[in-house]
């Protein structure tokens, strides 16, 4: 029995495998990179990974997110920055004089996460750093990323500004990043906001705070739960 099904699936299964389509060529998704296509970028790199598992520690793997991220691509900024430094949230990246120009002809070519990586680049430093990195922070908020708005809030907060809308946007959350929001939420719920108390409480029952874990709490979820509801929050009543 066990050789005819070796011989069963010898005779149907090789044919199939003889069909499968060849991988696409490269080049030209290569030379569309290097026009300024990004997502040609991701594509040929993805072609590329499919046939050779190492390919992304290569200088040519790196070199293709390098592109996707100088010409605006989203997900090549983040790619590249996470091959490139071990802890994207630390206040220094050693690779900041190679990285901070890319980050910046992202941004100028619509990339709202770009934009939030190159605001970082300017937090610790003089005020006139943080002026200019709250502008790229609030450009990337401005474009839909959440992240940007956390970021904006922070530095908004170290030059002594209200930082109140920003974090509200934060908080709120219109698109999923990386940067914890639950301060932001802590903030604009203490103002009276219910859409922040139900975020805020939302995060406690979940143990997630973003692309985050934190601990779970269910007594403080039931309170903001309700906070919520007294606020107007629809969504929170009853929970």
């Amino acid at each position: 029995m066990r050789i005819f099904l070796i011989l069963f699936f010898s005779v149907v299964l090789a044919p199939m495998a003889r069909a499968q389509p060849e991988s696409p060529d490269p080049a030209p998704f290569i030379a569309a990179c290097e026009a300024g296509d990004g997502f040609s970028c991701l594509y040929a790199y993805g072609v590329q990974q499919r046939a050779d598992s190492r390919f992304w520690l290569t200088d040519e793997g790196v070199a293709l997110f390098v592109r996707g991220c100088e010409v605006g691509s989203d997900r090549a900024c983040w790619v590249f920055e996470r091959i490139n430094t071990p802890n994207p949230y630390g206040p220094i990246r050693y690779d900041r004089e190679r990285y901070l120009p890319i980050a910046l002809s992202g941004c100028e070519r619509g990339s709202s996460m770009a934009c939030w990586q190159a605001a970082g680049f300017f937090e610790d430093g003089s005020v006139a750093d943080r002026e200019r990195g709250e502008a790229l922070a609030r450009q990337s908020c401005e474009a839909g990323f959440s992240d940007g708005c956390a970021r904006q809030a922070d530095l908004l907060a170290s030059l002594g500004r209200n930082a109140l809308e920003a974090s509200r946007a934060a908080c709120y959350g219109n698109r999923v990043g990386r940067m914890r929001k639950l301060g932001d939420c802590q903030v604009v719920c203490a103002e009276g906001d219910g859409t922040a108390c139900y975020e805020l409480a939302l995060m406690y029952h979940r143990g997630r705070d973003g692309a985050q874990t934190m601990r779970r709490d269910a007594g403080q979820a039931r309170e903001l739960f309700a906070r919520a509801c007294e606020l107007g929050e629809e969504a929170a009543c009853g929970r």
